[in-house]
């Protein structure tokens, strides 16, 4: 009769410790949210004890670690997810981007590309190989790819901003303008939007706006030095009007 009794028991086991393991998981994206990342960590660690092949435990504690600047045991958890979930697209867009991290381009576009090549319509895979072809000079490309993130989230305020920088280095600034402002529609609480609009602002000849970009950076980072720079350009060619 004891043994009848045992699998059901065992079945029981591994289900309540898989329950507990996701809420853990639960627990550590509360904390990453609110940027708490030792706790965000310490919560994923839990999980990945309770179960060790929840791929999305080791992804997201690969997020944590990679938060913490600890960039390649993140590499060794992406990694060992992709290993439970081949088919895991967050766990390759995320070694990809600790790839470009490492400076290991190739690699980080072979992520990228693993992920399109399942779903061409991911926001977070074109955005981010789009930012490493801005990075590499190759603004044209990296615009493209950052319509194609807006078209498959019109809301992401992220390839709104990067689609921005990527015109602005162009010299583009009028339409730099434009998409800083759709970015700030979506994100106004972005001090890197405000300040790379004042510049854009600056580089249009529209001092004034600048000004008023530049400020609003400096008030949402006090600490910015870059903003204080270009505000104090802004300033001074304001007086000379």
């Amino acid at each position: 009769m004891r043994l009848a009794f045992r699998p059901p028991a065992r079945a029981t086991f591994q289900r309540s410790t898989r329950d507990r393991s996701r809420r853990e998981v639960d627990r550590g994206n509360a904390f990453l949210r609110r940027r708490d990342l030792s706790a965000a960590l310490e919560a994923f660690e839990t999980a990945v004890a309770l179960d060790p092949d929840n791929e999305v435990a080791w992804n997201n504690r690969g997020v944590a670690l990679e938060n913490l600047g600890q960039p390649h045991e993140a590499l060794r958890c992406h990694n060992f997810a992709i290993k439970l979930r081949p088919a895991s697209q967050e766990a390759w867009c995320n070694k990809g981007v600790v790839l470009m991290h490492l400076a290991q381009g190739s690699g980080a576009i072979e992520c990228f590309d693993a992920v399109l090549r399942m779903n061409p319509r991911h926001a977070l895979a074109l955005l981010n190989k789009g930012i490493f072809l801005s990075r590499a000079q190759r603004h044209p490309e990296a615009i493209a790819l950052f319509d194609r993130a807006l078209e498959a989230d019109p809301h992401f305020g992220l390839a709104a901003l990067n689609k921005a920088s990527a015109l602005f280095a162009l010299g583009r600034n009028e339409e730099a303008v434009t998409w800083y402002n759709h970015a700030l529609r979506k994100r106004p609480d972005l001090p890197d939007a405000w300040f790379h609009k004042g510049r854009a602002l600056l580089g249009a000849g529209q001092a004034r706006a600048a000004l008023l970009a530049l400020e609003k950076a400096i008030d949402l980072r006090p600490d910015f030095p870059e903003a204080v720079v270009i505000l104090e350009e802004a300033r001074a060619r304001v007086t000379q009007v």
